[in-house]
Formats: C-alpha cells, sequence, structure tokens
C-alpha cells in the first residue's frame, strides 16, 4: 500500500481526533500544543506568541525557527483554528498538515533564508467577531518589534489547500511581484504544480492581510477559484481531504524555502 503523504495524515488526524477548534477553545489549544510538540521533535527551535482575543480569553501563535545561509526570512503561516459548525479539514487541518510536514524537512531543505513556520491562532475573525486576523496580527508586530522588516522576503499563508489539485495564489497587488508571487509561481511550474495567481477582492481574507496592511509582502495559496463549498461548515470533514492536493502544496512550499 502506498504510505500517504504526511500532510494528509496530519490533517486526517486533527479533524478527526480533534474536530472543531474555534478560536481560544479546548480544541484549538490542542491543536496547537500538538504543532509545538512536532515542530521540537523535528529540531526547530520553538517560541510563542500570544494573543488576546476581545470576548474569548486567551490564544497564541505557534512559531518553530531554523536558520538560513544567508541574512533573509521567509515566513509561511496556516492558521490552526477552524469555524464553530464543523470539523475544519481543509480549513485549515490541511495548512497544518503542510506546515508539519515541511518541517520534518527543513533541516534537509537546507533554506537558503532563515523561515519561521508559524501556526496561527484566531484567525477565523468572524467567531470573535473583529476584523483582524489577531494571529498574523502578533505576528506583525513581532517582525516590527525585531526589527526584522528588511530581512523578510514575503509570507505566505497556506489556507484550505486540502481538496482540489489546483491552486489559486492571492494578494492584494496589481501584478505578481519579482521575489514573492513570481518565485512562487516559478516553483510551482517546475514542481508540475498548477497555481494561478488572482489579485485579492479588496484586502484579502487570510492571514496575509495583516501583512499586506502593515506594509510588509504577504500571499496566500488556497484553494481552485478561492471557494471551497464546505467551508466553515460540518461537511468538511476528514473524508474529502486529497492526498495529492497536499503532496501538491508540499512540494511548492519546500520549492520557495530553497530559493533565496
Amino acid at each position: 500500500m502506498q504510505q500517504m503523504p504526511i500532510a494528509y495524515d496530519v490533517a486526517v488526524h486533527l479533524t478527526r481526533a480533534i474536530g472543531a477548534r474555534p478560536t481560544a477553545s479546548p480544541g484549538e489549544r490542542r491543536a496547537l500544543t500538538e504543532v509545538a510538540d512536532a515542530f521540537r521533535r523535528d529540531g526547530l527551535g520553538v517560541f510563542s506568541i500570544p494573543i488576546r482575543v476581545p470576548g474569548r480569553g486567551r490564544s497564541r501563535d505557534v512559531v518553530g525557527e531554523v536558520s538560513g545561509r544567508h541574512r533573509c526570512l521567509k515566513i509561511v503561516t496556516a492558521h490552526a483554528d477552524s469555524g464553530t459548525a464543523g470539523p475544519g479539514a481543509s480549513d485549515n487541518a490541511s495548512g497544518v498538515g503542510v506546515l508539519i510536514a515541511v518541517a520534518g524537512r527543513l533541516r534537509r531543505i537546507q533554506p537558503q533564508c532563515a523561515v519561521w513556520l508559524v501556526a496561527t491562532g484566531a484567525e477565523e475573525r468572524f467567531v470573535w467577531g473583529g476584523r483582524d486576523h489577531l494571529g498574523a496580527l502578533v505576528l506583525t508586530h513581532l517582525v516590527r518589534r525585531r526589527h526584522l522588516q528588511p530581512r523578510l522576503r514575503y509570507m505566505l499563508s497556506v489556507d484550505t489547500v486540502g481538496t482540489t489539485r489546483r491552486f489559486w495564489l492571492r494578494s492584494p497587488v496589481r501584478r505578481p511581484r519579482t521575489g514573492a508571487e513570481r518565485e512562487l509561481l516559478g516553483v510551482a511550474r517546475a514542481a508540475h504544480v498548477t497555481v494561478v495567481w488572482r489579485r485579492d477582492d479588496a484586502q484579502g481574507n487570510s492571514d496575509h492581510r495583516e501583512f499586506e496592511l502593515a506594509h510588509l509582502r504577504g500571499m496566500v495559496i488556497e484553494v481552485w477559484r478561492g471557494d471551497d463549498p464546505c467551508g466553515e461548515s460540518a461537511c468538511d470533514d476528514w473524508r474529502r481531504l486529497d492526498p495529492l492536493a497536499l503532496d501538491g502544496v508540499e512540494r511548492v512550499v519546500e520549492g520557495v524555502l530553497r530559493r533565496r
């Protein structure tokens, strides 16, 4: 029997063993703890960024970091929380699965830039009723506090990638940028993964939004046409996950982390 990709196994586990993971819930806390444990097992430096969620309590981001050969930084995020109505398989256990899969190979990849893999909390804005993706927002604050803006190449949000073998790349700019969207599109072509860039509607609707509003380069890779009919609903369960979809995104993320 063919072995399933690690990202698929992780996404299935999060969906079946934990289920719904709304902001500041026991499910979100358990998912983030499991991500931190996985990062440590893979030899990454691990730290957390606390998040205050109005009306709900506390959440956090979990960051796994590894140094690179050059003084540059790339950030890849995936939100660990889900909506309240379903187990959040594609949205976004799929993205967390990709993070953990990449973490296991990060040292072998030998990235050119330093890498932060970040499982963000409190991304689903409708759960707490605000307008910001709070996990990404506190991450931008950390980048600024550490004066890392000049080193940051871009952040890439991996969000809802578990059900289609073609993907959209979104960002709120007029055209793909050299060293950001163009880099990812080139890597995807070389990996024989179909990724098409589309300009965001308005400010965007994933963690990359907060980076762009902070004048830091951000983009998101997501489901084809940017629409998942089961998003944030009960039908988003593990049975819809496609191992080949997740394998394609793994290869794209690994590819961009090899580049300077």
